[in-house]
């Protein structure tokens, strides 16, 4: 990466993280008075403006990007989660998940590129963390379904469950690219770590559906940004060649 860039990248995780700090100190004073309103100004602008921080970080990686293909899946990538966001801000929730399960299937491609290759060629103690990652994942997936909280009459959370099958694939196309080398040790470090926080913030999203206002509601309702931001500017920095 060129020095001018590290300096760009550097200047954008520095106001990152101070817009971090701004809307967690905000979610989290709710807590004091146990106010449990939604997405409160001015956190709610903040949030997004990180969002679209992250999005330039990810669309700016122009010469110093690991391969055009994958500069093109990771911009498409988070063209979707832009879209994704606008539809959840103009409360269409069903349209906003269906924006995000694409976002999920183009990192599904990016973080699985060469997979049939390396796994062929893969040891047997890499094969068995494919497949203990793999157990663990489908446990979260098929645990919510036996739970009898989705697949009732209501669309919204019968979408919300494809997509959280979606999403557990890309999880583990992301924790495969890790343990196999998929890309470059820093990338497939941040590829997977980014979608472990993607995976988690995913799941309070879950969660914040469907519980009742109180204090667990308010716990679930005040991290999912907290690992949100992180998953996107991880998965964002995995564009840059760094070496």
């Amino acid at each position: 990466m060129r020095t001018y860039k590290r300096l760009y990248i550097k200047l954008m995780l520095s106001v990152t993280a101070v817009l971090c700090a701004c809307f967690v100190a905000l979610d989290f004073s709710r807590f004091l008075n146990r106010d449990y309103s939604y997405d409160i100004f001015p956190g709610a602008l903040l949030k997004r403006v990180c969002v679209i921080i992250a999005a330039i970080i990810a669309w700016s990686v122009g010469r110093d990007g690991l391969s055009p293909k994958d500069s093109r899946l990771m911009k498409a990538a988070f063209i979707f989660v832009i879209f994704g966001e606008t539809a959840f801000l103009i409360r269409e929730r069903a349209i906003g998940v269906g924006m995000f399960a694409v976002c999920q299937t183009l990192l599904t491609i990016r973080n699985g590129t060469g997979l049939r290759y390396k796994l062929a060629r893969a040891g047997s103690k890499q094969k068995r963390g494919l497949v203990v990652s793999g157990l663990i994942i489908i446990i979260s997936v098929i645990l919510p379904f036996l739970s009898g909280y989705l697949f009732k009459r209501d669309i919204t959370l019968n979408i919300a469950y494809l997509y959280g099958i979606i999403l557990s694939i890309s999880l583990w196309a992301g924790l495969a690219c890790n343990i196999l080398g998929l890309l470059p040790q820093v990338n497939a470090g941040m590829a997977a770590w980014g979608m472990i926080c993607f995976f988690c913030c995913d799941v309070l999203v879950g969660l914040d559906a469907v519980l009742e206002a109180g204090l667990p509601w308010l716990l679930a309702n005040s991290f999912i940004w907290i690992f949100y931001i992180p998953a996107l500017v991880l998965l964002a920095l995995s564009c840059y060649r760094y070496n």
